[in-house]
């Protein structure tokens, strides 16, 4: 949508004013880096070059912070905390296991917005329950009482089309991410999403003229996952 200049640099601003944006009794090791807050009530719409880099900062950072932020990681530890997960884990029973923490998640993990949940022996997932395209999760070592170690423990706090909603909902802006794994692609604009994107500049959608920026990041297991973000102009 136009704008001039001043609200261009307006939206900028507040853009950037809303950037400002996670133990359990086993020994941890492995747990991401932690931020502060989240991203603020919606900016107004800004169709200049700046505007749309000031948003895919925004896009950027709540990708960050669903991944490894301060709550992604206390979500981990609380789920790690589980005192019946952890004798289950001590016990080796990995069909028992399994039937505790499905169970579980149904009924609590997942409204504690836990969105995929692994438990890996090495590189082999044993279980793995939950949303099938999430953001990159948070991950922990989990060791016996006398240090050996266990397995390690992942969860994700957000699947990629949640991240997609909330930019949406809250932005102006239109949002497509695309792994390289079959049917991984998630937008908030149908018709975006299989046209091909360039990773900088503008493209037409539809008969509407679109500036576009991108960034890269990772889903579960390592992923390579693309993000778009596209606004009118």
């Amino acid at each position: 949508m136009p704008a001039f200049a001043l609200m261009g640099r307006v939206a900028v601003v507040a853009v950037l004013a809303a950037v400002a944006t996670g133990c359990g009794a086993w020994t941890v090791s492995g747990a991401g880096s932690q931020m502060a807050g989240q991203a603020a009530a919606a900016a107004p719409a800004a169709s200049s070059g700046s505007g749309i880099d000031a948003l895919t900062q925004v896009a950027r950072r709540r990708y960050i912070t669903e991944s490894r932020g301060r709550v992604a990681v206390q979500t981990l530890h609380r789920v790690a905390g589980d005192p019946v997960l952890q004798r289950l884990l001590r016990s080796a029973n990995v069909a028992a296991t399994r039937a505790y923490v499905e169970q579980q998640f149904a009924a609590v993990w997942y409204h504690w917005h836990v969105s995929r949940l692994r438990v890996l022996k090495g590189s082999q997932a044993v279980i793995d329950v939950g949303m099938p395209f999430v953001v990159a999760p948070s991950h922990m070592a989990l060791r016996g009482p006398g240090g050996q170690r266990l397995s390690t423990l992942e969860v994700s706090i957000q699947d990629v089309i949640g991240f997609v909603r909330y930019m949406h909902r809250n932005y102006p802006v239109d949002v497509v991410v695309r792994g390289q794994r079959p049917g991984h692609v998630r937008t908030s604009l149908p018709a975006a999403a299989h046209v091909q994107l360039p990773s900088r500049g503008s493209v037409t959608i539809a008969g509407h003229r679109y500036l576009v920026r991108s960034f890269q990041e990772t889903a579960l297991g390592g992923e390579p996952v693309t993000a778009w973000i596209l606004t009118r102009g």
